[in-house]
């Protein structure tokens, strides 16, 4: 039982967690553009990491371009507007799990 509290603290105390986020306008230009809001949308990718000091090999690459393709293609739009994102990243012993979440309104360009 000592053996698995020990492991457990171990395991608490080699943990980290951090975070960012930005705004955009919208992910292309569209000033003198017609367009129509179709709505909100949103979504949450993820990917892992290998961390040891200053050497990481990442897992796979960050979800960004992703992301905005699968809420397009979700929600038949041609672009994002009042683009939200937040990332974080949690890290455990050399494993490092990151989270990229987008928020934006869908919108359909005019003729």
């Amino acid at each position: 039982m000592k053996r698995l509290i020990t492991i457990a603290a171990l395991l608490f105390l080699a943990s980290c967690v951090s975070s960012s986020a930005g705004i955009a306008t919208s992910n292309i230009p569209l000033e003198g553009k017609e367009y129509k809001v179709l709505g909100p949308a949103e979504i949450t990718l993820s990917w892992n990491s290998f961390d040891i000091g200053i050497i990481g090999i990442p897992f796979g690459t960050p979800p960004v371009d992703r992301a905005q393709k699968m809420l397009l293609a979700k929600h038949g739009g041609d672009a994002l507007i009042n683009l939200r994102y937040w990332t974080d990243k949690s890290i455990y012993l050399f494993i490092t799990h990151h989270r990229f979440h987008l928020k934006a309104d869908v919108v359909k360009l005019g003729k």
